[in-house]
């Protein structure tokens, strides 16, 4: 067997030369200083953006072109701001406020029946086909869409890592609703990492998640998010070519694209309306 190995996210023409770089922080609110942790800032539409820091620092590069196009601040749990690029770059004071978001709970009619188990996604054990993060840009994101027909209340998501040539990795799960073939909704309430250690990928990695009361309905994009800076190094997933495709994007109010194969990344789930 010819076993072969490509990464996504290898080649990017730059969108931004003769750059300015800008600095600032973003807060919970006037009267509170804390800063906010891990907020991705993008240009919409581009592939320009970074996440701010544990401390709610951020420094991002902006050239002219991008002046009439719009900046945008957006964490889990809170409600975006965006700004006109040009705007932001003439405030002097780059110090952006975000607001606890409030969430509508959607009624939920539970059917009582015996419990029935489903797996979305595909798990990939083959080692002929490899595929993931091979750039380490904040805010880029890797996943695969799953369709339900029904219902489902999340168990647990896993992984079938192939390499990690990291002691250790965390990343952000973001979960959307798909509206159509470029708008995606992030249904999350609150942020959920995920994180292990290269000596555990033997394995498939697990995370539990029946305890966030997850309930996805419909098409659902599920996706990593790199976060935090992991330094040099690579993530790569067991990939099967001819079933379906990953989703990738640069930052994270960039463009989502699809390449051909599916990493191994799949949910488990109890139905609790309708059938699959």
């Amino acid at each position: 067997m010819v076993r072969t190995g490509f990464f996504f996210f290898l080649l990017f023409v730059p969108e931004v030369v003769f750059c300015q770089l800008f600095e600032g922080r973003v807060i919970v609110h006037e009267d509170n200083n804390s800063g906010v942790a891990y907020v991705n800032v993008g240009i919409i539409g581009r592939n320009v953006g970074t996440v701010t820091d544990q401390s709610g620092n951020f420094s991002i590069y902006l050239d002219k072109i991008y002046d009439k196009d719009s900046i945008r601040f957006s964490m889990i749990g809170y409600a975006s701001r965006s700004f006109l690029v040009r705007a932001f770059k003439d405030n002097a004071i780059k110090t952006i406020y975000l607001g606890p978001k409030s969430y509508s709970l959607t009624e939920v009619k539970i059917t009582y029946h015996k419990a029935r188990e489903v797996t979305l996604g595909t798990p990939v054990i083959s080692d002929a086909l490899k595929s993931g993060f091979a750039e380490n840009n904040l805010g880029s994101e890797l996943g695969v869409k799953v369709k339900t027909r029904g219902q489902v209340k999340l168990e647990d998501i896993n992984l079938n890592v192939a390499t990690c040539t990291y002691d250790s990795v965390t990343y952000r799960l973001n979960i959307y609703q798909t509206i159509d073939e470029i708008e995606y909704k992030n249904i999350l309430t609150q942020p959920i990492y995920i994180s292990f250690s290269k000596d555990k990928i033997d394995k498939p990695i697990t995370l539990a998640l029946g305890k966030y009361s997850i309930i996805v309905e419909g098409d659902i994009l599920v996706t990593l998010e790199l976060y935090k800076d992991l330094g040099e190094g690579k993530l790569l997933f067991y990939t099967q070519y001819f079933t379906s495709y990953t989703y990738h994007k640069k930052t994270s109010e960039g463009k989502w694209t699809k390449a051909p194969g599916a990493i191994g990344m799949y949910l488990h789930g109890q139905v609790i309306k309708g059938d699959l």
